[in-house]
C-alpha cells in the first residue's frame, strides 16, 4: 500500500510527503526528483531542451518503477495523474490524496521557486495557474480517494508540515482503501 499525493504545483506535496512518510514509517519518493536523477538535469532544462512529451515519457518510466514498490508516500508531479495509465498504475497500489490550496497562495509559493517551467506558455503565472486548475480539476477529483486543503499557513513551516501530515494520516485511517501491513 502506497500513499499518492496529487495536486497542483506548489501545494506542498514534497514537504508534506516527507513528514507523512516519517509518521507512517514509509519511504518517501518524489517522482520529479527521480526524473531529474534519471535524466541528469533539472525539469526546467528537460522541458526546454526536449519538450513536455519527452518529460512525460520519463515520468511514465518513473511511475512504473514507483508503482512496483510498497509502503511509500509518493509526491507526484502536478500533471502525473492526468495521464490515465499513470493514474491507474498508482491508484491500484495506493490511496490517492488530493492536496487542495487557494490559487493566490499557490501563486505566491510558486513565485519563490525557479525550477518550474511554464505549463502553458501563455499569459502570466496567475492566469496560467487558473487555467491549469480549470483544465485538471475534474480529473484530480475523479482520481482522488481523499482530499485535504493545505491553504492554512503560520510563520512556522515545520509545524505546518507536521500538522498537515497528522491530519492526512487521520484521513487515511478513516479511508476504507488504506491499510498497512
Amino acid at each position: 500500500m502506497n500513499v499518492i499525493l496529487a495536486g497542483l504545483r506548489g501545494t506542498g506535496k514534497s514537504g508534506v510527503g516527507k513528514a507523512l512518510a516519517q509518521r507512517l514509517d514509509f519511504t518517501f519518493v518524489d517522482t520529479d526528483t527521480r526524473i531529474e536523477e534519471s535524466a541528469g538535469y533539472r525539469i526546467a532544462e528537460i522541458v526546454t531542451q526536449h519538450g513536455w512529451e519527452y518529460f512525460r515519457t520519463l515520468e511514465r518510466q518513473v511511475v512504473i518503477q514507483v508503482a512496483a514498490a510498497d509502503r511509500q508516500v509518493v509526491a507526484t508531479g502536478g500533471g502525473t495523474l492526468i495521464d490515465e495509465e499513470n493514474a491507474q498504475l498508482l491508484k491500484t497500489r495506493g490511496v490517492v490524496v488530493l492536496l487542495l490550496c487557494e490559487l493566490s497562495i499557490l501563486q505566491r509559493r510558486i513565485a519563490l521557486g525557479s525550477n518550474r517551467p511554464s505549463l502553458t506558455g501563455q499569459g502570466t503565472a496567475e492566469t496560467e495557474m487558473a487555467q491549469v486548475w480549470e483544465a485538471r480539476r475534474a480529473r484530480y477529483y475523479a482520481v482522488a480517494d481523499v482530499t485535504y486543503d493545505v491553504s492554512a499557513e503560520s510563520t512556522n513551516m515545520l509545524e505546518d508540515l507536521e500538522r498537515k501530515a497528522a491530519a492526512i494520516e487521520g484521513l487515511l485511517y478513516q479511508s476504507s482503501r488504506f491499510y498497512t501491513r
